[in-house]
């Protein structure tokens, strides 16, 4: 039996753990409030919690309170309960007068690490080990279930964006992604609303958990001036309990009707527009935990990104019927829509348009490509509407992960393209201008003469201009600069003959 711990036994500590799980977003929250139980209730100086992963590879989570004495810790100590699993304990290591490394184990494997320091010589003795080995097994099972919820919540939302990224109508998806979320935050119903500001209404765009009947004749759940206040605030709005009377809350009848109680509903906004709304209802009361809250807040952006991208595809499959003027402004308008979100893209397009136009005279290609050329040039990089600010704007380097989804912008910029343009030069450089001659680009990893033709000359055009452009993380190469690394990488990464012949005019770009 664990003695009490400032009054602390172990059922109460048990408590905590459920409770530091429910309330903690996400395992840095959870370290911290771990740690911090451990200072105060515990009498030591400091206390951090580490993760390990598979390869024992050592991860800092957190610690309490703040200070340098982490690094402090003997570090092959802490090697040595990673690999045997056992408690060390220490004394008088530098300024340190005692601490201990515990594992925190599931299976008999490793799963984390908590340390301790003392300032007392004699605190990790055979009864305050007792106490600690009995908190640490506790501590072990509230971080393996975190851990595990953890994992479950990311394959979830990579599931979502991985649907969501794949479809081009938002509407499409959203049935299977509101299933996902449904299996995550244990919900009896949603529903996702597009607000239609001409009507001063919202749409349903789609429902789970509500059976045909219910679903045909939701409009709307809530007040013309419910709807209006969470528009114009665009703040999330939760009714724990719909049954208790609220003076600016009108339910109407169905969700009473069908027993929901309690209501929660997170907007849905666009860069500066409100879009809609994300609703979720329950027939009982439920106890939404933190890191809960965060997931549907992420996702929630998700699903607003996909939403104003299903507009603005909308908007240029309608703009595809209009005049030859209208239509090639639109082109303009995307190339410049595009530089807006990525600065990297700023004056690109334009500038290896300009480019193209001039190679494509030297290259004698008949003049009925010419027009699909340009739009190639204009919107070879569109795709990456369909790549998340969280990545396309990173300012550092991108993880494997992230670099597989930068890589799809090509297959986005078909995908986007495709439906409103049948101009075959225009899409072959959006799918294809980034493979290489050698075969070792994306998507497919075409080589050699498998890559289209205008594919292969753009590349070159695309890499002259970005090398002799600045960047953020770069200075422009000079114009000698760039010739030469074209010419080093002629036969591997570009066509040796597209090489030559972009040589030839390459002086008259200066």
């Amino acid at each position: 039996m664990l003695p009490n711990f400032r009054g602390l036994s172990t059922d109460g500590l048990s408590k905590q753990a459920d409770q530091i799980f429910r309330i903690s977003s996400d395992i840095f929250a959870w370290g911290k409030r771990w740690a911090r139980i451990c200072v105060e209730q515990g009498e030591v100086s400091q206390a951090w919690v580490a993760r390990v992963d598979t390869s024992n590879s050592i991860q800092w989570i957190a610690h309490w309170p703040s200070g340098p004495a982490l690094h402090s810790f003997p570090l092959q100590l802490v090697d040595r309960v990673v690999q045997y699993g056992e408690p060390v304990v220490f004394q008088d290591h530098e300024e340190l007068i005692s601490g201990a490394v515990f594992p925190l184990l599931h299976e008999g494997w490793v799963i984390g690490l908590i340390g301790l320091l003392s300032r007392q010589t004699d605190y990790f003795k055979r009864g305050t080990l007792a106490w600690i080995n009995a908190l640490t097994s506790i501590i072990s099972d509230s971080f393996f279930q975190q851990e595990n919820y953890r994992r479950e919540q990311e394959a979830v939302e990579h599931s979502i964006c991985r649907i969501l990224q794949a479809s081009l109508d938002v509407q499409d998806p959203l049935p299977a992604v509101l299933a996902l979320l449904a299996s995550v935050v244990k919900v009896d119903a949603i529903t996702a609303l597009r607000y239609n500001p001409p009507q001063q209404r919202f749409d349903l765009l789609a429902a789970h958990g509500l059976d045909a009947r219910m679903t045909a004749k939701l409009k709307l759940y809530f007040e013309t001036s419910l709807t209006g206040k969470l528009a114009e605030e665009r703040q999330p709005l939760w009714i724990e309990d719909m049954l208790v009377p609220k003076p600016d809350v009108r339910p109407v009848s169905q969700l009473t009707e069908e027993g929901f109680r309690s209501y929660l509903a997170l907007p849905l906004i666009g860069h500066n527009d409100f879009l809609g709304i994300l609703e979720f209802v329950w027939r009982q009361v439920p106890e939404i935990q933190a890191r809960e809250m965060s997931f549907l807040e992420r996702m929630t952006e998700q699903i607003s990104f996909t939403m104003e991208r299903s507009s603005i595809v909308k908007d240029l499959r309608h703009s595809n019927a209009g005049l030859a003027s209208a239509y090639n402004a639109m082109i303009e308008g995307l190339s410049r829509a595009l530089e807006l979100r990525d600065i990297e893209t700023e004056g690109h397009t334009r500038r290896v348009s300009v480019l193209m136009m001039r190679f494509r005279e030297h290259m004698q290609i008949p003049s009925a490509q010419w027009d699909a050329i340009k739009q190639g040039a204009l919107l070879h990089d569109i795709g990456k509407l369909g790549i998340p600010d969280a990545i396309l704007l990173k300012p550092g380097s991108l993880t494997q992960r992230e670099r597989e989804v930068m890589q799809q912008h090509a297959v986005y910029g078909y995908n986007i393209l495709a439906p409103i343009i049948n101009l075959r030069q225009t899409l072959d450089i959006a799918l294809y201008h980034h493979e290489r001659w050698d075969g070792s680009g994306y998507p497919y990893g075409l080589k050699g003469e498998q890559i289209p033709l205008v594919a292969r000359l753009f590349a070159v055009a695309d890499v002259f201009d970005a090398l002799t452009s600045d960047r953020p993380y770069r200075s422009a190469w000079s114009h000698t600069q760039a010739v030469e690394y074209l010419r080093e990488q002629a036969g591997r990464l570009f066509d040796p003959e597209v090489v030559e012949l972009f040589l030839e005019i390459v002086d008259q770009i200066r």
